[in-house]
């Protein structure tokens, strides 16, 4: 026992430590305390790590470690200090190290209490760790814990984060007493599951029981208004706000501006932008977003470079702005930008920036971008991974993105579909098949994209017998409703195999409405097989239809043509120019020292036009000579070869300026 004169210099200690607020004062104590010898006095013990554990944001780590070497040089450390350091590492970037705590405590056969239960079924949450928590919540009913608010919240909330609605929902209506923070949750955990109507009936039950909704109710229901893109609902939520006088802090603000604008009610996102009296960079962001989704592409850039401030989510919104408007030339001169400015690219960015590569046969800024990706993350995401997969893939790169794809730790159902597709997009429809059936055997469910990249790989092999029975398995073994796409895929097969009759009919048995895709692969059937009479029925089909372009009213001249149907082809051609439809110009692109040059038929827009014509002149003038003369370049010999090679030579170095 403590001798009179210890105790008063115990108390004295205690309250200096209460008031420190910095790790130089904390040490100095400590050392103070370990000269004289009261670090091992229990209350001053516990009270020295609750005072490492709860210093400010830029010593909390340090003083993390220093409560922690205190800690394990504690014989006996009581329940207090584990949960003080079991709370402290549940808000920390550690917080499994608040399981491990956990369980040392219950191996030392210390019962947890009331404050200690929350904390760990918190950092349950944050680390996803189910089996843990599922043994929490045994214990939260076996030590009689349920009844108490703030354990039964945390383990409501685990269950509803982890996406476990139908227990959260079950254990919310066994709860004895519930608060604000148990209707949030709920709340919460629908909206993020996108269940606006379940999240809103719980809203009017809570509001039928007389709680008042806070911010973070209001906060979660134009979420998920958002989220659905739901603008009725939106609209109700914000008249609530304004007839129970709700405060609009910039929380709020920022959640009403985000939900008018991914709603498509841009003119309201801009009243709240304005109303807003403080605004910081996610406002900005918010309202940068909602004109990407509904405004110029110009606009968006205008205000893009207005804001006073910008984080990786304005420069990811831009960026994806411009790749989803096919501006990709404009992707890839704003990704340098950034670079440029120090600023670092997340994963996010670098999709963004390599569906841009993958749209432009970039394959030179690509595989620039594969190589910061492998130096900088050391587990990259699946998404990025999918995004290396398909730049490759459209590049033409289809056995690296084969290599990469088997090289990857973790695969979802986008990854299957990626190669799936990239193989059907090459010809290799065996290998397409191939990869399928793999997929199907490692336990992936394939979708409706999945089978557009088989159909279409059925399709272009001529694998009518295997695209039939995938066809038809679809929807009996796989649960995928077939839609106007797969429909699409299977007239193509069809017809290019001569069945002209069962394509008709498939299309007539079609459940949905064909369109222009359908309509136009038979077509194309008709013009191979010279079937004139299946091929003037489908041109009723598509003049009645809206839509049609220039390339579907060649395909039928070509028909005619072929066919020798004069008369008809002259009238389709009248018809084609009372209505100033023309064929979309085709489009070649060729890569010259890590630019992408495009070129369509007498295009003139290029910067070196006049130069590059000329080359191509004295080529073609080259090779005609050539072939007037019968003689082919490995047969020329002497000087004949030199000059042929000295002129090859200098249409190649003006292709290069």
């Amino acid at each position: 026992m403590l001798a009179p004169a210890a105790v008063v210099a115990s108390r004295h200690v205690l309250e200096l430590l209460r008031q420190c607020r910095s790790i130089q004062h904390l040490d100095q104590i400590h050392a103070h305390l370990v000269v004289h010898g009261f670090s091992d006095v229990s209350s001053v013990a516990s009270q020295l790590i609750a005072s490492y554990c709860t210093l400010s944001a830029g010593d909390r780590d340090g003083g993390l470690c220093h409560a922690r070497r205190l800690f394990d040089r504690i014989p006996e450390p009581d329940r207090f200090m584990y949960n003080t350091l079991v709370r402290a590492y549940s808000n920390s970037d550690c917080p499994q190290e608040a399981l491990r705590l956990h369980r040392g405590v219950l191996q030392r056969g210390i019962l947890p209490n009331e404050f200690t239960l929350p904390f760990v079924l918190k950092a349950c949450t944050t680390v996803r760790a189910v089996e843990h928590a599922l043994a929490a919540h045994g214990v939260v009913v076996k030590l009689g814990f349920v009844q108490q608010i703030f354990v039964a919240n945390a383990l409501l909330h685990f269950h509803a984060s982890a996406g476990s609605l139908r227990d959260s929902r079950r254990f919310f209506g066994e709860m004895a007493d519930r608060n604000v923070v148990s209707w949030n949750t709920m709340i919460g955990g629908y909206a993020q599951a996108g269940e606006v109507s379940e999240a809103c009936a719980l809203f009017g039950e809570m509001r039928h029981q007389g709680l008042l909704a806070d911010v973070f109710t209001l906060v979660s229901l134009l979420f998920a208004c958002s989220s659905e893109g739901n603008l009725e609902v939106g609209r109700l939520v914000h008249c609530h706000m304004l007839v129970s006088g709700s405060r609009v802090d910039r929380i709020l603000g920022n959640a009403l501006l985000d939900m008018y604008g991914k709603c498509g009610d841009l003119w309201m996102a801009h009243r709240c932008f304005d109303m807003m009296p403080i605004k910081n960079v996610v406002t900005w962001t918010s309202m940068l977003c909602a004109q990407a989704k509904h405004g110029s592409v110009d606009a968006v850039r205008d205000w893009f470079e207005q804001m006073p401030e910008r984080n990786i989510v304005s420069w990811n919104a831009m960026i994806s702005c411009y790749v989803q408007c096919g501006r990709l030339h404009e992707t890839l001169d704003l990704y340098n930008r950034m670079r440029s400015l120090g600023i670092t690219p997340d994963e996010f960015t670098l999709a963004g920036v390599l569906s841009a590569c993958g749209q432009n046969g970039d394959l030179a800024s690509g595989k620039m971008i594969h190589c910061y990706v492998r130096d900088n993350f050391n587990d990259p995401g699946v998404t990025l991974l999918n995004s290396l997969l398909d730049m490759y893939a459209r590049c033409g790169q289809v056995d690296t993105a084969i290599g990469l794809f088997t090289e990857m730790p973790n695969k979802n159902v986008i990854s299957w579909n990626v190669i799936i597709g990239a193989l059907a997009m090459h010809g290799r429809a065996q290998e397409t098949v191939t990869f399928f059936r793999t997929m199907v055997s490692d336990a992936f469910s394939p979708d409706e994209i999945t089978f557009v990249g088989l159909l279409s790989a059925c399709s272009h092999g001529g694998l009518l017998e295997a695209g039939e029975y995938y066809f038809e398995a679809m929807a009996r073994v796989y649960n995928v409703e077939p839609e106007v796409e797969h429909y699409g895929c299977m007239v193509d097969l069809l017809g290019r195999r001569g069945h002209l009759a069962k394509a008709v009919n498939l299309i007539k048995d079609m459940s949905i409405k064909p369109d222009v895709v359908v309509w136009g692969a038979l077509l194309g059937a008709c013009r191979i097989h010279g079937n004139v009479e299946i091929g003037k029925l489908v041109i009723k089909q598509l003049l009645e239809l809206e839509g049609i372009t220039g390339g579907l009213f060649v395909l039928i001249c070509n028909l005619f043509y072929e066919t020798n149907q004069w008369e008809d082809m002259k009238k389709l051609r009248k018809l084609m120019k009372e209505q100033g439809t023309k064929k979309d110009m085709g489009v070649s692109s060729i890569e010259v020292k890590n630019i992408i040059h495009e070129f369509g038929v007498e295009d003139l827009r290029h910067e070196s036009t006049n130069e590059i014509y000329a080359a191509v002149d004295q080529l073609s003038y080259h090779l005609v000579s050539l072939h007037v003369l019968a003689v082919q370049p490995e047969e020329l010999i002497g000087e004949e070869r030199n000059n042929l090679f000295r002129r090859l030579q200098t249409v190649h170095q003006k292709l290069m300026v």
